[in-house]
């Protein structure tokens, strides 16, 4: 890997809205990005670019490289399609490419990191991005929907030793996304899935704005019940959440929020509700423990969308 104030060659595999977002900074801060995707994602940067529209972040092109395989040494990849495109998705790395890399993987919810580990080997860290609301329209354009400044944790047990993934956490960090590193991959996970499987989850159940949901009484009560849920199969998990922060950080949301799953069911689109809402109420039922509100959610999305 570069030393700490060298350029790196970077991969970003999926270059959706979180994908673009970091593709764009991180091309901005003047590393080597190459962006993996499909044909026509592909084109589409190579011909315009990708637009950025954020209040935070600014509004400005980036013109990274765009390949619809990895066939070249990166320093560092990171994974940032959806869960049910991953398998897909890692088809497209040449696993040479990414023999001395950090490997990284921005997936919510649980499932990914070991089909990552199994196709790519033990090189992988996990990371999870928060506070941050980004939508990629119609028109290509990917905008930041929310006034939040966006945060990535990272953590790996033990396959990228401390000093390395440092060296990624100040480079992501240059990029205006505080970063910070956590002792397991667990943690980094539970930390934003126990508020994740409640927001994501009823937003894209009543298809209504996380507003809604915590004003409504009896949608608040479903809310706090999933929170608690989530926060005792973390526990199980090793990892002590506190739900009662947990609420208070959803109360902090700003309430016209609206989530990518949500977003994706009302569309009849493949979701991650296998790896966010089933991923919780799988572990529940592996654990022995009665999830009952993850059970009705999960039930819900189902009605909703004839995709899952």
């Amino acid at each position: 890997m570069a030393k700490m104030n060298e350029k790196l060659k970077i991969g970003i595999l999926g270059p959706g809205a979180i994908g673009g977002v970091l593709a764009s900074l991180l091309w901005k801060d003047g590393h080597d990005v190459v962006c993996i995707g499909k044909d026509a994602t592909v084109v589409n940067i190579e011909e315009c670019g990708i637009h950025i529209e954020s209040p935070i972040l600014g509004n400005f092109i980036a013109r990274p490289k765009a390949n619809v395989k990895l066939v070249v040494p990166v320093d560092v990849l990171f994974i940032t399609t959806k869960f049910p495109f991953l398998n897909n998705a890692l088809e497209k790395i040449n696993v040479k490419s990414v023999e001395n890399a950090v490997v990284i993987s921005l997936l919510n919810g649980v499932g990914h990191r070991e089909i990552i580990r199994a196709q790519l080997g033990t090189r992988v860290a996990v990371g999870m991005i928060g506070m941050i609301e980004v939508a990629k329209s119609d028109d290509g354009i990917i905008r930041q929907l929310s006034r939040q400044n966006p945060h990535i944790d990272l953590a790996s047990d033990g396959d990228i030793p401390v000093g390395s993934l440092e060296k990624v956490a100040d480079v992501i960090r240059k990029t205006g996304i505080s970063t910070a590193i956590l002792r397991t991959e667990a943690a980094v996970i539970w930390k934003k899935l126990v508020r994740l499987s409640a927001i994501a989850s009823l937003t894209a159940a009543f298809q209504k704005t996380v507003g809604c949901i915590r004003s409504d009484p009896q949608m608040r009560q479903f809310l706090e019940e999933m929170v608690r849920e989530g926060s005792l199969v973390a526990l199980h998990e090793g990892v002590d959440i506190n739900p009662d922060e947990v609420i208070r950080q959803i109360d902090s949301i700003p309430e016209t929020l609206t989530t990518s799953l949500q977003r994706d069911v009302k569309a009849h689109i493949p979701s991650e509700v296998e790896s966010i809402t089933g991923g919780v109420r799988r572990l529940a039922k592996a654990y022995g423990i009665l999830a009952p509100a993850h059970e009705r959610a999960y039930g819900l999305i189902k009605k909703q969308s004839c995709v899952i």
